[in-house]
Formats: C-alpha cells, structure tokens, sequence
C-alpha cells in the first residue's frame, strides 16, 4: 500500500497561511483547514516546510509579526483507513463544486454567452485535472467523480462545436 503524510500545520495569520498555501499547494490533499494529507515522501515535505520556516525567518527581519508550527505524521496503513472517509468525502464536495461550475459554464456556453469563456473553461479544466489526479491517488472511485468527468467531456464538445 501508498505510503501517506498527514500534516497539521498552525499559522498566525493569513499572510503566514498565504504562505503554507503557496508553498505547500501541489504537496497534498487539504482536508480539513490546516490538515493535509501527502503522497510526497516525508523527507521532501519537512525540506518544504524548513523553506516555509526559512521565509518567514527573512520576512519578520523586515518587521513582519507572525508565527508557524507544524507537525509532519507519516501514516500507518490502519491510521490511513481511519482518515480515508474524511478524503473521499472532501472529494466528494469538491466534485460537487466543480459540477455546480462546470454546469453553470455549459448553460453559458449553450446561451451564446461565450465571452471570456475560453479563460475560464482552461481554469475548469485545470481544477478538474487537479481533482482526477487526486482521486487516483487515493484510489477513489464514486458517482460523483463519474459525473464531474462527463460534464468535462461534455463542456469541450459544446464550447468545441459552438466555438467552430
């Protein structure tokens, strides 16, 4: 079985979350604020978080005010099972987040109201990678996800159809 990292992470204020975020954003899988669930391996994600540390380390010499704190857990495959529910049911809002766009993009599309439209359905299909990507991963397989994959198919044939 994968290997996981949870990570629970305390940040002060925005400015320091912002930072965690930009840092840590292709690094796992947040599923509750300030907790992260990683594929990556434990050694790289405590180097991510040292150059966090090291950041804000620069930041307050300019008189920035902030703290982070951290704690980097790699999972036994009994404290995965425990917190897979959480993941697959992160999964499952998120997939309903992007049905509930990608729905409102294909009415768009449909109504002729294509302006900007191209900018905005590379986001979609950017988020919606991301979202497969995760799922595979996490070895996730549900309705929702079968959903959120035939409206993708179905936004590039109509924006595609209406488009040429």
């Amino acid at each position: 079985m994968r290997r996981f990292v949870l990570v629970l992470i305390y940040g002060s204020n925005d400015e320091v979350q912002g930072l965690v975020n930009k840092h840590l954003i292709d690094s796992g899988f947040s599923v509750l604020p300030n907790v992260i669930v990683s594929w990556l391996p434990q050694q790289e994600l405590e180097r991510k978080l040292l150059n966090i540390k090291e950041e804000l380390i620069d930041i307050m010499e300019r008189g920035f005010e902030g703290e982070f704190a951290y704690a980097v857990i790699e999972l036994t495959d009994e404290q995965f099972k425990a917190v897979r529910p959480m993941i697959v049911r992160r999964l499952e809002v998120d997939c309903q987040r992007l049905i509930s766009w990608g729905e409102a993009l294909l009415r768009r599309i449909r109504s002729q109201r294509i302006e900007g439209i191209k900018k905005e359905l590379l986001r979609f299909e950017r988020e919606y990678r991301r979202l497969v990507s995760i799922h595979e991963v996490f070895d996730v397989r549900h309705e929702p996800l079968n959903k959120v994959m035939e409206l993708a198919r179905e936004l590039r044939i109509e924006y595609e159809r209406r488009n040429h």
